[in-house]
């Protein structure tokens, strides 16, 4: 097989995991629990698609300045995942940089026309997305979950990225380059760029689908369950007494999606899972058994807790209604103590969400407790 050919069948390759890669960051990621490193994140993967589906018909065309311009846009992706991170931590992400050095790159690419002065700028783009995937790694240690299994495949080939990229440019500064000996640095970047996607996508959908660390909304259903009914389990071996489940809902839900329509409905439920979030103690398991309702398990003595469900239906009734006419925001909980149903979290759920019910008929914007 010719180095051509190589290179031809690696950028199918790239191009079909890219795709697929994206399909799964944004659907299973992003949709699954929105957030603005979730975005960027799945903004990463759509320009690795996009821009390896561009070298490909480029290569395909013979259009040597169509194949570097995808693969120079390509090289801004890793820092779009970095921005992701600092996203993630509540930094200031700084995307346009992402942008930048992508245009760069491919404008670089196109420009560099004589031999060696595009194997030199192959080589110094390629470090420049290195530096990127660099910063990730230290982005991923400061985050809560490094240690985390999941983790690693992205922190691990971001360090071999780097390796790679230190490695390429010595080797270009310390031997004469032409056409021919690009071939080579290709065909390991495009090796570099399969695996590098490969690694990402898991490490993406853990941090986007899987763990709590850095999320304002709430969990699925199934996932909350398992940690919860755990959690109660261990509290009632321990005898804690501090332990409620609140049902918390929207009230009036039917009406306020027919008055402001499907989008808008989507973004008040956003909304409200993100109030709710931020209301309760930092370490309530917060899940989703349907749009508009949360259930939530809080370890914390009943005054304290109290105040709390105060601040929480304040915020509900302070959502900003200002792009919506005649629709009033209100929530009603249902509070009900661990004790009352000796911890079983079925029972629990079901207690409280009858309360909730209860608050909400009786006109909303309150709490129905039950005593244990």
């Amino acid at each position: 097989m010719t180095p051509q050919e190589t290179l031809a069948n690696l950028g199918l390759a790239q191009a079909t995991v890219a795709t697929l890669a994206t399909v799964m960051v944004v659907g299973l990621g992003f949709l699954h629990r929105p957030s603005r490193a979730a975005l960027l994140w799945s903004l990463a993967f759509v320009l690795a698609m996009a821009s390896t589906w561009v070298s490909v018909a480029g290569s395909v065309m013979g259009e040597e300045a169509v194949r570097r311009a995808g693969l120079g846009l390509m090289l801004g992706a890793p820092a779009l995942i970095w921005s992701g991170f600092r996203a993630r931590r509540d930094a200031r992400a700084l995307p346009w940089i992402a942008v930048a050095q992508s245009v760069a790159t491919a404008a670089a690419f196109v420009a560099a026309t004589e031999p060696r002065a595009y194997g030199m700028t192959f080589r110094v783009a390629f470090l420049g997305a290195a530096v990127f995937a660099g910063l990730t790694i230290a982005e991923t240690r400061r985050a809560a979950d490094r240690m985390e299994r999941l983790v690693l495949p992205l922190t691990i080939v971001s360090a071999g990225f780097v390796a790679l990229a230190g490695g390429i440019v010595v080797a270009g500064l310390a031997l004469p380059s032409n056409v021919g000996d690009l071939y080579l640095p290709r065909i390991l970047n495009s090796l570099a760029m399969l695996v590098y996607l490969v690694c990402a996508t898991v490490s993406v959908l853990y941090l986007t689908s899987v763990s709590p660390v850095g999320t304002s909304s709430a969990i699925s259903w199934p996932q909350f369950t398992v940690t919860a009914t755990d959690r109660l389990a261990r509290a009632r071996r321990s005898r804690e007494t501090s332990w409620a489940v609140l049902a918390i809902r929207l009230d009036d839900p039917e009406q306020i999606r027919s008055t402001i329509g499907e989008s808008g409905w989507n973004r008040i439920v956003s909304t409200f899972e993100t109030v709710v979030a931020r209301a309760l103690p930092a370490e309530a398991d917060l899940g989703r058994p349907a749009r508009g309702r949360l259930v939530a398990v809080v370890c914390r003595p009943g005054p304290v807790l109290r105040e709390h469900v105060r601040q929480l239906l304040r915020r509900v009734t302070e959502v900003d209604a200002a792009d919506w006419v005649d629709v009033h925001f209100s929530a009603s909980i249902g509070w009900v103590p661990a004790e009352a149903a000796d911890y079983d979290l079925t029972e629990l759920v079901r207690l409280a969400e009858d309360a909730a019910v209860t608050a909400s008929g009786l006109g909303g914007d309150r709490w129905e407790r039950l005593r244990a």
